[in-house]
């Protein structure tokens, strides 16, 4: 929960972000502005705030980022948003998120009565609503990036992007490891969490303009990957790579550390990139519920593993399996459209109705308030951009394009499994994704129309020396 209340400042910047946003756009070619606003927004804009206008859901920084970023596309570059075929192809995935909004508003026409507190039933305008945000904050990264990502130029243009955004991110952290998190607090006027929740391992874990540190160090881990695989591919210096490296050891995030140990000497390495660990990984998350519904996720081992590293992790990891053990079986109780918002999908005590639950992985969150059906739709959207790229890579023939492109799916890969332990802190996830198949689609198709190109040529070339063959036969 944030402490404080948000300065003038902060609304400002939400004001502000539609002329930076115009800025971005006149200044640099639209995939390259679309990549800058929509990273920016999500690294500078404040969080916990929102301008609350009548009749419609509150635009907060993801909205007014993703919003200000469609209208720059629409004016400068409407060719490749127009054969993006929007709501089409994998988009069809949103269309189904939507359709589950409307079915969980249909199912949850009762109110909840525990104790002495009533939650309110859902309307169809709770669906408009939730429609309405969830394609400003979710579906609008996802499109953008992927009509506006397309070619090797802009994949090399986000991974260079990317790691530099890194670095900028990675003084703003030494500010905040050695000071403590203040600079939301310093610029905006209030701290974006509970100051509690940034103390580990005997000092701070930086935040910055994040909502909590796990999304820092995520972000950061994105970050040296990206800075990994521009030197694999013999794109820049192995320091970045370092560098970042060694910020994400001063984040004091456990899970982003261990992701990073395995992962980033997997892609400055590995000579031949390979897509069966981003496969694997987003695989897993699409069939979590499943796996967590019928006891084949190892629970227990993990809990043994984090007894290893430190009691408190084990003892966090298995309270947070058991809660989510009771959530699901709250979910199951409406398992096809969940149980809607207003909180409707906790556990409640039954005489006081005080809330028992306490939630934290975002997967969770989504099935037990959209059910099947939202979260596969929402989650679909993240696992088949991770599918379309691993079934285009073969068909890429650069060695550098299939090394970022790799490295890419392993970025959206990962930020999609951090979604099971944690919360969905901004629309990154969404970002990447949708760059992955965008980048795929269009790397794919323009390798198909090269080797089409060289096949017409060599045929060209066949008739012509045949016809020169005869003609010499004829003399």
């Amino acid at each position: 929960m944030p402490v404080g209340e948000p300065n003038i400042i902060a609304f400002l910047a939400l004001l502000l972000w539609a002329p930076v946003t115009a800025f971005v756009f006149w200044r640099f070619k639209a995939p390259m502005a679309t990549m800058i606003c929509l990273l920016g927004g999500a690294m500078f804009l404040p969080e916990q705030t929102a301008i609350d206008p009548p009749l419609l859901p509150p635009i907060d920084k993801e909205s007014v980022a993703a919003f200000c970023c469609l209208i720059g596309c629409l004016l400068t570059d409407r060719r490749r948003l127009a054969d993006a075929k929007p709501l089409r192809g994998i988009d069809l995935l949103f269309v189904l998120v939507l359709l589950g909004n409307v079915g969980t508003a249909l199912t949850n026409g009762d109110r909840l009565i525990t104790g002495p507190i009533v939650r309110e039933n859902l309307v169809l305008y709770d669906a408009l609503a939730l429609g309405i945000k969830d394609t400003l904050s979710l579906y609008l990264p996802f499109f953008l990036a992927r009509a506006m990502l397309r070619t090797s130029k802009d994949l090399k243009d986000l991974m260079r992007v990317l790691v530099t955004c890194g670095l900028i991110y990675s003084f703003l952290a030494l500010i905040e490891i050695r000071l403590s998190p203040q600079l939301h607090n310093w610029l905006y006027g209030f701290h974006q969490m509970d100051f509690s929740m940034t103390m580990r391992f005997g000092g701070y874990r930086p935040m910055i303009f994040m909502l909590t540190g796990l999304a820092t160090a995520m972000f950061i881990l994105s970050t040296a990957l990206a800075a990994a695989a521009r030197w694999r591919a013999g794109m820049s210096k192995p320091w970045a790579t370092l560098w970042l490296s060694l910020i994400l050891l001063f984040c004091k995030s456990t899970g982003a550390i261990i992701y990073g140990v395995f992962v980033i000497p997997l892609v400055a390495w590995v000579k031949k990139p390979r897509m069966w660990l981003p496969l694997g990984l987003a695989l897993m998350v699409l069939f979590f519920p499943l796996l967590r519904g019928t006891d084949i996720f190892p629970t227990d081992t993990l809990v043994q593993w984090a007894h290893n590293i430190s009691e408190e992790r084990a003892l966090s990891l298995w309270f947070r399996f058991d809660q989510e053990d009771q959530l699901l079986e709250r979910a199951r109780e409406r398992m096809i459209f969940g149980w809607g918002t207003y909180s409707r999908n906790r556990v409640y005590h039954p005489e006081t109705g005080e809330d028992l639950s306490i939630t934290d992985g975002d997967w969770m969150i989504q099935f037990g308030t959209r059910g099947v059906v939202g979260f596969v739709g929402l989650y679909g959207l993240l696992v088949v951009a991770v599918i379309v790229a691993w079934r285009r890579l073969k068909r890429i023939p650069d060695r550098r394009e299939r090394i970022l492109l790799s490295a890419l799916a392993l970025i959206s890969s990962l930020q999609t499994v951090d979604l099971l332990p944690n919360g969905l802190f901004h629309y990154l996830p969404f970002f990447f994704a949708g760059a992955l198949a965008g980048l795929a689609e269009g790397l794919a198709q323009r390798a198909d129309r090269e080797r089409k190109r060289r096949r017409r040529e060599r045929a060209a070339m066949g008739r012509e020396k045949r016809t020169s063959l005869q003609m010499r036969a004829v003399r």
